[in-house]
């Protein structure tokens, strides 16, 4: 997840999605595996000279560990390492996900994009193979949940087929991921998502 995007549309059904499942599943607490790369923004001009964002500015709108201080009996834990090389991220991620072990967790994989593409991925995706070796570090109980963009501008399903890839990289059944959405407030975004049996 990139900073820049922190706090739009998106986010408002994102939490509001992982703080329902949370509920249903009776999961105390939601683990956001945050995929973090950070942004770069731009400088803001003010009577012709550049200046950079404060940080504080920067703080108050663009920082992923705000949402830990939500006011909910749900904890909120995000993993938020710098996510630039796949193997020690993914080292990293299994070491997190240790720590958890006495509670319910729904575990929150949260890239820029969601699955990895036909063509060469990017940072922006969670390869097939992580996909898995996540779900495979989360315990009995545990709710997989996996954010997925829109994949395509041309009004070809997207939905189906990633929901597909999904279950095949999970050696999931047919129709073993469900799919929440707020197809009202950001339409261009599903959550997968799976109860660890």
């Amino acid at each position: 997840m990139r900073d820049k995007f922190y706090s739009d549309n998106r986010d408002l059904v994102k939490w509001a999605v992982l703080h329902r499942l949370a509920e249903i599943y009776k999961a105390p607490r939601i683990l956001q595996l945050a995929f973090y790369r950070p942004s770069e923004f731009p400088k803001v001009t003010v009577d012709g000279k550049e200046h950079k964002i404060p940080q504080e500015v920067l703080s108050h709108f663009r920082d992923l560990r705000k949402i830990e201080n939500i006011n909910s009996k749900i904890q909120v834990a995000v993993f938020d390492d710098l996510f630039d090389d796949r193997t020690s991220y993914l080292k990293s991620v299994k070491k997190f996900l240790s720590k958890f072990q006495e509670e319910t967790c729904v575990v929150f994989l949260d890239p820029d994009t969601g699955l990895e593409p036909k063509k060469t991925p990017k940072f922006d995706h969670v390869l097939d193979l992580e996909a898995k070796s996540i779900w495979k570090a989360t315990k009995a109980g545990d709710v997989y949940v996996f954010y997925q963009h829109q994949t395509n501008k041309a009004g070809q399903p997207w939905i189906e087929p990633k929901r597909s890839q999904l279950e095949n990289a999970l050696d999931l059944n047919k129709h073993s991921i469900k799919v929440a959405s707020g197809l009202k407030i950001a339409r261009d975004v599903v959550f997968f998502y799976a109860p660890k049996p």
